[in-house]
């Protein structure tokens, strides 16, 4: 280990966002090669406390600098469009407007984080205003450590106040109950308890193939102390070893194993029409030569909601799941296409939600 790595490892844990890339198992049992259990998850550092936890790893955590996730709200049903916000304190007040000037968010130099994806794309959903720092691995381990908690990750949020949220999760849960519109982050506790299904589907299903298909891409974006301490501390020698020398049939293996998993997900976008599905009968007073027409659509055939949860507009359900194909862009837009677009409803689902995150998308790996 250079210098430089070993500077960045004494100054906290290797989590820089809410992945760990050695250490945390998955559903996946570990190949011969030992690449499926390359992982990216949340870490214990990140793992919300209750009030009452002051024993637990993370509890110890989380105590390590006042002012952390104390604005979370604690676990809660999904707050409905008819639920109005929490009393806003005068930082919430400050930090949620459509200004820049009162809310911070804390990212890293190249966008492809799946973690970060979400939190910025909330933010968007909310037309929040915020000041975006990027930062390199080796900052966030060192100068944002040393301004949060030795345990921090990115995506984290300044308040007006001096106060941090860290963890995608505790952003959204903040920001459906703070916010005047926040119910559009979650709309229901179905979408809500979908969106928490789809946070494990990908650190725990999709994460172990395309953690090894990704990681050389987003190797090649660092400066060089950051790609020299994402290889031997972040990853581990060995890891990347056989990561770096992958076969293409080590490879081919990990996307086709990714889009088999991703057929849940067809199947959810599919179940009530669509490109894959059969037709619906048609129902009473039409005619299979007149097509139900929706009258919003000036005469066109009422077509179905693109979204995970259905409705007008993403949620944070969706931005879960895009975070993985932004992560994946990481190893080649041809790898992407491949697991992103064998399924057509799928693919539909990927382009609409690149034209909704408008100029965002462009900063996506």
């Amino acid at each position: 280990m250079d210098d430089a790595s070993a500077a960045v490892k004494r100054a906290g844990s290797a989590a820089d966002t809410e992945e760990d890339f050695s250490t945390v198992p998955t559903t996946t049992a570990a190949s011969e090669n030992g690449l499926e259990d390359l992982s990216i998850s949340e870490t214990d550092s990140n793992t919300r406390v209750t009030p009452g936890d002051t024993t637990s790893s993370a509890a110890a955590a989380v105590g390590t600098q006042a002012n952390v996730n104390d604005a979370v709200p604690s676990p809660a049903p999904a707050r409905g469009a008819d639920e109005p916000a929490a009393p806003a304190s005068r930082a919430d007040t400050a930090s949620l407007g459509t200004g820049a000037s009162g809310l911070v968010l804390f990212d890293l130099t190249a966008c492809f984080s799946p973690h970060t994806v979400k939190t910025l794309l909330d933010l968007k959903l909310l037309n929040v205003g915020y000041e975006r720092q990027r930062l390199t691995f080796v900052q966030v381990r060192n100068e944002l450590a040393s301004r949060v908690a030795d345990n921090v990750t990115v995506p984290a949020l300044e308040l007006s106040d001096g106060s941090h949220i860290v963890d995608s999760w505790n952003i959204a849960e903040y920001l459906e109950r703070r916010h005047p519109q926040g119910y559009r982050v979650f709309g229901d506790s179905a979408t809500k308890r979908l969106a928490a299904m789809l946070n494990q589907f990908g650190k725990t299903v999709l994460a172990p193939h395309i953690g090894p298909l990704a990681q050389k891409g987003v190797h090649a974006m660092l400066d060089k102390e950051s790609a020299s301490y994402f290889a031997d501390v972040k990853i581990g020698k060995a890891r990347w070893a056989k990561v770096s020398a992958m076969t293409p049939a080590e490879r081919d293996a990990h996307v086709q194993q990714a889009i088999a998993k991703l057929e849940v997900v067809n199947a959810m976008l599919t179940c009530e029409g669509g490109a894959d599905s059969t037709p619906a009968p048609p129902v009473a007073g039409s005619t299979a030569s007149t097509p139900l027409v929706d009258s919003a659509t000036n005469g066109r055939r009422a077509s179905k909601s693109v979204w995970l949860a259905g409705g007008d507009e993403p949620t944070h359900a969706d931005f879960v799941l895009f975070g993985w194909y932004v992560f994946t862009r990481a190893a080649g837009a041809k790898t992407a296409r491949e697991i992103w677009h064998a399924h057509k409803p799928i693919a539909k689902w990927v382009q609409a939600l690149e034209a909704w995150a408008g100029d965002l998308a462009h900063d996506f790996v």
